[in-house]
């Protein structure tokens, strides 16, 4: 060992020295697992290989020994993309098996909390940071071959960087205040005109699409036909402010033919009209807010963005005359709904012959009931929690959406903390890992298990609904509780850490261990033996065997899907607080600092922030369950 140094940081000793690469190891003891077989962790570390060997180990790895596992080597607890780059050079042939790595040496028994450390507390640099430190290096003489080897990337990665330094600085303000994204950033830098770059970036529409931005930034011309701005605006209002459309021999005769020089302007003016029409309408109407975009879908971003209206009865301001109107169509649907069910008991033709006039008449009370509803003023305590959007259909015509609600505000009123990204769309502080979604899945479902054991009677409905509908029905059926023949209570303890120690698991081992002594011996060969159990006994036993299989599990937090299990547990009247509570392991330790502080809130807790963010992360996990303590809750997502 060579040029051996000591060193004490929180309280873990490490001596610093190198070693030869062939005797460096990797470890299960390194924290980072996940994502280092996609294609981009691959990419990184061939970048990190041609910066090591531009400019050699600039960061030492963490290493120790294990002479059980084996002898004279060095296994990596913190550097493992370092050490996969080293790995990379070896095998293309630029570092030999004595090539001397620089090493901090730690005892084993630190090894994973200084990967954790290392891969968690790791922050990197921002991309603002990044171009501006380029662009310093070429105004002093670095050619781009030249900066691209220290940094270890490819040249048109550098120049990429360049170009972007010459940005509008408004733009490069943005990149710093993360309002504006990388891909955002490329496509305005089709052009060099700045006045050019923000007058795209203004006026583009809401979601401020790339495609968008780069055809704004070229000020492409664009045939009058395809361009959904010109029929919002008008081709008069466009040449009245200045607009252009060139004509060739093919078009020259048509009303709507030729090309829009100006397609920035048209567009300008087409989402001012959107705006001033929203405002006049939000104005006449006392909605709370307004907006205007190109495009308002209530899929995708915009679903990330707004709460799309789905009004109760009570959400409107019925006139009297509008209100008698509603209430002789709402008797005459429960008149024909009746009729309607009277005649599917009916057979054949005359069954048709009588569902053919009511089917009619019910769907002409629907639009009835359609267009007073469309009429109908909403109330204000509506319209003060929300919005109205205008926006450009698909025709080119104008669309107004009232009743939308801002996901932000709908979040400051659930007393949620949310994230808004740069499209404006929202993202829940807490994120739910599959693992945590699976987890607590699992948790609840052996919750329902254990309160099924009280419940014979239900166990036996569920065991007749299954019977019953393989013999009397032939369509497809949802798998009633997600019940199989399998027996799920061990996976399910296996994928929910810390479930042992909880009240389900044990009436659940308490169940089993009671009927794997009482089962008469020989009852795998004979059925006939179960039955000097007793009627009584057999519901029971039936009731733990159902149990044991139900399996509400999911893979995945999908926030709008209903459990498999919902029924169930509405037939049981279930109560989860009487088998689950929040802990440090079940949860809190699951969650970042910013998401135990939201479900704190959430659970009605009063937490201040900034001693609560100054905690470590698993000291931080142990004071949420202590604040927890006593309180009735389950988190949204369980």
């Amino acid at each position: 060992m060579l040029n051996n140094t000591a060193s004490t940081t929180s309280n873990i000793n490490t001596v610093s020295s190198t070693v030869p690469y062939k005797k460096l190891r990797q470890t299960s003891l390194n924290a980072r697992k996940h994502n280092v077989d996609t294609l981009n962790f691959k990419r990184g570390i061939i970048s990190l290989a041609r910066s090591i060997a531009a400019r050699n180990l600039l960061q030492n790895l963490i290493v120790f020994s294990d002479d059980e596992v084996e002898q004279d080597c060095w296994f990596v607890a913190a550097g493992q993309r370092r050490l996969m780059a080293l790995d990379y050079l070896h095998r293309v042939g630029a570092i030999d098996d004595d090539y001397p790595v620089r090493v901090d040496f730690i005892d084993k028994a630190d090894a994973l909390v200084v990967s954790v450390s290392e891969n968690n507390d790791r922050v990197d640099m921002h991309l603002s940071d990044l171009i501006v430190s380029v662009n310093e290096l070429a105004n002093n003489g670095d050619s781009v071959e030249v900066i691209a080897a220290k940094f270890g990337y490819k040249a048109y990665y550098v120049r990429k960087l360049m170009k972007l330094a010459n940005m509008a600085p408004e733009l490069m303000q943005l990149l710093r205040n993360n309002k504006i994204s990388l891909n955002q950033l490329i496509a305005l830098s089709i052009t060099d005109d700045h006045d050019l770059q923000l007058k795209a970036w203004e006026n583009c529409s809401y979601d401020k699409s790339p495609k968008d931005l780069r055809r704004l930034a070229l000020n492409e011309e664009e045939p009058v036909s395809d361009n959904k701005y010109i029929k919002v605006v008008g081709i008069d209002a466009y040449r009245d402010a200045g607009g252009e459309i060139k004509h060739d021999l093919f078009t020259q005769h048509e009303n709507h033919g030729g090309y829009i020089l100006n397609p920035s302007l048209v567009q300008e003016l087409a989402l001012n009209k959107l705006q001033v029409l929203a405002e006049q309408v939000a104005n006449n109407e006392g909605w709370s807010w307004y907006g205007s975009q190109e495009r308002l879908e209530s899929w995708g971003d915009d679903s990330k963005r707004y709460e799309f209206p789905r009004p109760q009865l009570e959400d409107y301001a019925f006139t009297t005359e509008q209100q008698n109107q509603l209430d002789i169509i709402y008797d005459k649907l429960e008149n024909v709904k009746f009729a309607m069910d009277e005649a599917e008991e009916l057979s054949g033709e005359k069954k048709w012959e009588a569902l053919r006039p009511l089917s009619k008449e019910r769907n002409e009370l629907e639009q009835q009931k359609s267009e007073i509803l469309d009429a109908a003023e909403f109330t204000k305590e509506y319209k003060s929690q929300r919005g109205v959007i205008v926006s450009i259909g698909y025709h080119g015509d104008i669309v107004i959406t009232r009743g939308l609600m801002k996901l932000v505000d709908k979040a400051s009123r659930e007393n949620k903390a949310v994230k808004v990204n740069t499209d404006g769309t929202v993202v829940p502080v807490t994120q739910v890992s599959a693992a945590l979604a699976r987890s607590l899945s699992c948790e609840r479902t052996l919750a329902v298990q254990a309160a099924l054991l009280q419940k014979p009677e239900i166990a036996l409905a569920l065991t007749v609904q299954k019977l019953a509908l393989s013999v009397f029905s032939a369509g497809y059926h949802q798998n009633p509780a997600c019940f199989t023949i399998q027996e799920t209570t061990r996976t399910m303890i296996e994928a929910a850490p810390g479930c042992e120690d909880g009240e389900a698991v044990k009436q659940l081992r308490m169940a089993k261990a009671k009927w794997s002594e009482s089962l008469p011996k020989g009852w795998e060969d004979d059925f006939t033996l179960l039955t000097s159990l007793g009627i009584d006994q057999l519901l029971e036993l039936q009731a733990f065997c159902v149990a044991a299989t139900l399996d509400g599990s999911v893979s995945q937090y999908e926030p709008k899907k209903k459990s498999n299990l919902q029924k169930l547990e509405f037939a049981m009247n279930f109560d989860i607080h009487e088998y689950w509570k929040p802990t440090a392991q079940n949860l809190w330790s699951r969650l970042k600092k910013e998401g135990m502080i939201d479900q704190l809130t959430q659970a009605g807790v009063s937490v201040n922030k900034d001693e609560f963010m100054a905690f470590k992360k698993g000291d931080a996990a142990k004071r949420a369950e202590q604040l927890i303590e006593g309180i009735k809750w389950v988190p949204d997502f369980m």
